[in-house]
């Protein structure tokens, strides 16, 4: 009940801030298409003999956008495998909000996204199919103070009595924004450090947790069995499952087993870890370049996995 009441404060927010900005300058408001590109690693099946592990595979997201001035809009993006068993398109996403950058005091999100997996047998299986995200900074500051959460949920159809299941992420930070032009084109640096706290029941591709759904190491992190046993459950069920295309709707694979990790309680909301970042970006007109790069340094229970690390790479013109 407190998350979900946590969910709704935010809800209402973002609402307000919306409201504010329709009421400033909805009567000139505009609708722009984009189109662009996501390059980001994804953990898929390793499978040697009897072993059962995880590698990383490279993960291309072509997306189309629809987004006014005033930040409402709607993107469509298909993702593509590039490794495991079966390489293509694992996951169809729809998201749909409002998102607020370049203001002088606030930039903010709030998006809705629904995941349509397509059964991939290459990548590890998640019950998280939809996603609430929302983030929030302050930038009239030389050090920018910024907030983000999301909640993810859906139905876990690997337990026998198909329950629901959710995490909840959360995220603070404070980051610095170096900015200059030359030669017709803006250049901007944002390094950045953060506090990372969640639920981390299950495997997950959700924004808020991107240490475990682009990790091989998320199975020393999730505390549900579903998806953590994952990495030890026999290579016989695996191969069932990649040579008959047979798995669940929202994810690869097939698991053998529904009980929970006793080291971790789970549904218990825990610091994770500490985040560096740096965020680039280069526009040219109406092209743009946006690397990232961040390294989770775990804490507390996760002290002993060792450092993670995430990149994305992102190309994106605006009509």
């Amino acid at each position: 009940m407190k998350k979900l009441l946590l969910l709704f404060s935010f809800v209402n927010f973002f609402s307000i801030g919306y409201s504010q900005s329709n009421a400033s300058d909805s009567s000139g408001s505009k609708w722009h298409p984009s189109v662009g590109i996501n390059l980001e690693p994804v953990p898929v099946y390793d499978i040697s003999g009897a072993d059962t592990s995880f590698v990383n595979s490279f993960s291309i997201a072509p997306y189309f956008s629809y987004r006014n001035d005033n930040g409402i809009g709607i993107m469509y993006s298909p993702k593509f495998v590039m490794g495991g068993a079966t390489p293509g398109i694992y996951v169809h996403v729809i998201t749909a909000g409002i998102e607020q950058y370049g203001k002088k005091v606030w930039d903010y999100v709030l998006d809705y996204s629904h995941y349509f997996f397509t059964g991939n047998t290459s990548i590890p299986y998640t019950p998280l199919n939809n996603e609430i995200y929302s983030s929030l900074t302050y930038k009239k500051s030389w050090i920018r103070p910024f907030i983000q959460a999301g909640v993810g949920f859906g139905k876990d159809t690997e337990n026998v009595s198909s329950t629901s299941a959710y995490d909840v992420g959360a995220t603070i930070g404070i980051s610095h924004a170096f900015s200059w032009d030359k030669n017709n084109a803006s250049y901007l640096i944002s390094p950045s450090v953060t506090l990372n706290a969640g639920t981390n029941q299950y495997f997950s591709l959700l924004n808020i947790t991107k240490y475990i759904g682009r990790s091989t190491k998320f199975t020393q992190i999730v505390k549900n069995s579903v998806a953590a046993a994952a990495a030890t459950r026999s290579a016989t069920a695996n191969r069932r499952g990649r040579n008959t295309g047979g798995s669940s709707p929202t994810g690869g694979g097939t698991t053998t087993t529904t009980t929970t990790s006793s080291f971790i309680p789970a549904e218990s909301f825990n610091l994770n870890n500490i985040g560096l970042g740096i965020e680039s970006e280069i526009d040219l007109g109406s092209f743009g370049i946006r690397p990232t790069a961040n390294v989770y340094l775990p804490v507390s229970s996760f002290a002993g996995i060792g450092v993670i690390s995430y990149w994305q790479l992102s190309f994106e013109y605006n009509f």
